[in-house]
């Protein structure tokens, strides 16, 4: 059996690499050349991306606008697309708290040091207004559109903007995309922002008196994947293509136009363009690849564990854990639930970790804390026997931990998100730690050793159920006691995928040494990087 396990790991490690190569080749090859430089603007410093069109240097230009608790990678793929397709030379920023800015996160202080941004490439002449696009998304849209009490661009696309306080006046010929499944209150900012419009206009000589507006739903797309959508991206790039050049708008497609004649119309009007270079290698071979380093995870757990001196692997498959006190899975679900609703009412006094200065981050850590703390402390004698652990394996798993952040990080950092950590955030992770393993712990102690079969699957849903009872116990903190961080509910998605990963990964773990400790040592390190990674700064 362990040599069937051995082997096992091998081949997975063997797919994963080859995927990762091929993947890697992929985007190589299609991706555009990228400068990263720093844009001072008064008491903002702003690190960004500049992607020159293919075509070479050109006085048009777009520069893309993140959202909360995202940063300028992840409008890299769309950036690379308006770049191509219009050729655009554009910039990717990142907002204060996000990404590499360091800055201090607040609304306020984002959307100032955004106008600033750009008024520092207009005063410099990087980029000319009337040939100049801005596009942000979320958090980024409602900046984008409120850019325009700032400065006027040619043209504005907002992608499922947040709600927002409206600007003195409408943006210069704005494109609202609204994601089929969003968030309802951005749906219905997308529907006051039509009907401050005026509705539809996309004619050509709505586009050379800056009025033209538009509001496109994007079907089958969410809140985050609307930036990479297709469809989304065909919009977009039509859309700032006819406000920069708005006669390309009477020259296309005759038959249409000739139609429109003899209607008494000489305008063809906006229509978006098909066939974008949005390819799959373009989409999916960053995920391709994100795939192939979890393929090769098992393999590497083996040989770190092994290589530090863990020796129980030598003569079986996985350690087998003493038994010991069961906490019942229905009485640890009723705990859950229930410290995760006293401790939101405590947190609505006071959030106890708020010095880590991570926006919703501190918050977030503060309840996994206080819940994981009352669960050990009602179930002390589950905890006392779940406590074994030797420094060997505890070493191991701290240090595979390390690696899979480092490996993971630099992957995502290339093509998909920043993760790669600054200093500030290192600084952050070092202090998450210790609180994410009280709950991680806690967690370990609850579920118990993994088992086979039906007991693994019964585990892993009381592990699910967990976690969605401290998620849901958040958002309703959000929307009854006004807690204000409602970026937990955003972050929805990315909180249940990283907890599948999560969990898959602290099993492989716990399998292998037969410690809870050491489990719970690797996910809290993984816990809290993606906590120091993806919280704002604040």
């Amino acid at each position: 059996m362990m040599r069937d396990m051995r082997r096992r790991d091998a081949i997975l490690a063997a797919v994963g690499v080859s995927l990762l190569v091929l993947n890697a080749l992929a985007i190589h090859k299609t991706e555009l050349t990228g400068t990263n430089l720093i844009i001072v603007a008064g008491e903002c410093r702003a690190p960004a991306t500049v992607i020159e069109p293919p075509g070479g240097k050109t006085g048009r230009a777009a520069i893309l606008i993140h959202g909360l608790s995202a940063n300028r990678r992840v409008m890299r793929i769309l950036g690379e697309t308006l770049a191509r397709e219009d050729n655009l030379r554009v910039y990717l920023v990142d907002l204060p708290g996000h990404g590499d800015n360091t800055d201090a996160f607040s609304f306020p202080h984002a959307e100032e040091c955004t106008a600033a941004v750009v008024e520092r490439l207009i005063r410099d002449g990087a980029i000319a207004p009337a040939q100049t696009a801005v596009v942000g998304h979320s958090m980024g849209g409602e900046i984008a559109i409120r850019l325009t009490d700032y400065a006027s661009v040619a043209a504005t696309v907002a992608i499922s903007p947040a709600p927002m306080i409206l600007p003195r006046r409408m943006p210069s010929n704005l494109l609202v995309l609204s994601a089929q499944y969003d968030f309802p209150q951005l749906r219905q900012q997308a529907q006051v922002l039509a009907l401050s419009a005026g509705g539809d206009r996309t004619t050509a000589e709505d586009f050379e008196q800056l009025r033209a507006f538009h509001l496109q739903n994007v079907a089958y797309a969410n809140h985050t994947s609307v930036i990479i959508d297709p469809t989304g991206a065909e919009q977009a790039a039509s859309w700032i293509e006819a406000a920069l050049d708005p006669a390309t708008l009477r020259r296309d497609d005759v038959a249409g136009w000739s139609q429109k004649v003899r209607r008494g119309s000489t305008d063809v009007g906006w229509r978006p363009k098909t066939g974008l270079a949005m390819t799959w290698t373009v989409r999916v071979a960053p995920l391709l690849g994100f795939i192939g380093l979890l393929l090769m995870f098992p393999l590497a757990a083996r040989v770190a564990l092994r290589q530090l001196g863990f020796t129980r692997l030598k003569s079986c498959v996985c350690a087998k854990e003493l038994p010991g006190s069961v906490v019942p899975k229905p009485l640890a679900l009723l705990e859950g639930a229930v410290f995760a609703f006293i401790t939101v009412l405590l947190l609505k006094i006071e959030v106890p970790l708020k010095f880590l200065h991570l926006y919703s981050g501190a918050y977030l850590v503060s309840l996994l804390l206080i819940v994981g703390s009352l669960l050990l402390a009602f179930n002390r004698r589950a905890a006392k026997d779940s406590w074994i652990w030797d420094a060997r394996s505890l070493l191991a798993s701290s240090a595979l931990g390390f690696v899979v952040i480092l490996a993971f990080g630099a992957w995502l950092n290339w093509r998909l998100t920043d993760v790669w950590m600054n200093g500030p955030r290192w600084i952050r992770l070092a202090g998450l730690v210790p609180f994410c393993f009280v709950f991680i712990f806690a967690e370990e102690m609850v579920l118990g050793p993994v088992g086979d079969g039906k007991r693994r699957i019964a585990r892993f849903v009381v592990f699910a159920l967990l976690r969605v009872e401290v998620w849901l116990a958040a958002v309703i903190a959000f929307y009854v006691l006004a807690s204000g961080n409602v970026l937990i509910a955003v972050l929805f998605p990315t909180l249940a995928g990283f907890s599948v990963l999560h969990r898959l990964g602290t099993d492989e773990i716990r399998t292998r040494t037969g410690s809870a400790v050491a489990a719970a040592a690797f996910g809290a390190i993984l816990a809290a990087w993606l906590i120091a990674a993806v919280f704002p700064l604040t």
